[in-house]
């Protein structure tokens, strides 16, 4: 049995379609509103409803209870920490978190643990640290990567959520830093800053991009030994970064929080609103083989980047059911075959383009990045 926390929101829906599709299960759908959950289980064979509350431990366990993984969809990530992630490792299932970055890690490395959990199993982090590893496999010596992310998408309440509680993580610290960059193989301060109306390639509008350097960013630097590192995120549309740069660095919690939900899924719909919406991953490397030095860019594109979270999510299931992940705590980019991963999502219905251009620079406008 493999149950999917949080099923009936926007990541969850599309995680019981791939998991059906890759022909994983039985599933438990697991969430408040059982309604829609047996909506979603009469299109799934065998598939089980199961109504819980993340605020209820006792009914967290019977979630848990009989299952081989537990898949967390639900957020916000920086609310639910690690509360899912015991549950399921003490009914003795492995654990995927399409989330989960470094204050679950801190948390379930902090004690003694003994199980699996996976970490940053989604698209951002996760695939955002895959596709660079993967290409940096087919390089002698990676001398610069630069990443851009973003594009126009609804923002779902639980994103909101995650989106201002990211600038203060549970123990009070930073989730990133704004305005730094991976310079002579270290993270660098404020080497950077924002621009607006400029082309990336590959991307359809002219955007914002915003740098920041998270902890996914430093593990892969790392990683893959880069000496110098970017990463980009990029906003369509005024509304949507606007609202998110006014809360940085103001505490929000209570009604506030409220509010600010409210604002900042307000902002994405303005931003979209009369538009097609389109997510990309645009990955910029350089480095040297077999004595020369290249210029590999790789891109994706998606129409609905909670399919992809999903995507990658599933698939890493799919992983830790075949036995190709241990025990302990890992994020997927440390413990999953990265050139596996790529092809699998390359092939799926979540990606509607994929583009790889060896060794030429992506045409570029003036004022273009």
């Amino acid at each position: 049995m493999i149950a999917v926390a949080g099923a009936t929101g926007s990541v969850g829906r599309w995680a019981v379609t791939e998991l059906n599709r890759m022909g994983l299960g039985p599933l438990r759908l697991g969430g408040r509103r059982a309604d829609e959950l047996e909506q979603i289980a009469a299109e799934i064979p065998d598939a089980q409803p199961f109504t819980f509350d993340l605020e209820d431990p006792d009914s967290v366990v019977r979630f848990c209870a009989g299952c081989a993984v537990v898949l967390n969809c639900a957020g916000p990530s920086y609310l639910i920490l690690d509360k899912l992630a015991r549950a399921a490792i003490a009914a003795g299932a492995a654990y995927v978190d399409v989330s989960g970055d470094e204050p679950v890690h801190r948390r379930l490395t902090s004690a003694d643990f003994a199980g699996t959990a996976v970490l940053s199993a989604g698209m951002l982090p996760g695939l955002s640290s895959l596709v660079p590893r993967w290409m940096a496999t087919e390089m002698d010596k990676v001398d610069s990567l630069s990443t851009y992310i973003g594009g126009l998408e609804r923002c779902s309440p639980s994103s909101a959520t995650d989106m201002i509680l990211s600038m203060h993580t549970d123990d009070g610290d930073g989730y990133g830093h704004a305005l730094a960059g991976w310079r002579h193989g270290r993270l660098e301060e404020k080497v950077l800053g924002p621009a607006k109306d400029v082309e990336v390639p590959f991307f359809p509008d002219r955007v914002s991009v915003h740098p920041f350097f998270s902890g996914e960013s430093a593990r892969l630097a790392t990683a893959i030994g880069v000496d110098s590192m970017d990463f980009w995120n990029v906003f369509v549309g005024d509304r949507l970064v606007t609202s998110f740069t006014r809360m940085r660095g103001r505490p929000v919690a209570g009604e506030e929080m409220e509010r600010a939900v409210a604002e900042l899924t307000r902002a994405a719909e303005l931003d979209l609103f009369g538009r097609e919406p389109y997510y990309a991953l645009v990955f910029r490397m350089t480095g040297v083989v077999d004595g020369h030095s290249v210029v590999r860019t790789a891109a994706m594109r998606t129409a609905d980047a909670y399919r992809l979270i999903a995507t990658v999510g599933a698939l890493v299931v799919h992983a830790v059911v075949e036995g190709n992940v241990g025990r302990g705590v890992s994020y997927a980019a440390d413990v999953l075959d990265p050139g596996w991963v790529v092809a699998a999502v390359r092939r799926s219905p979540a990606v509607t383009a994929f583009e790889l251009v060896l060794d030429a620079e992506p045409a570029m406008e003036e004022g273009a990045l």
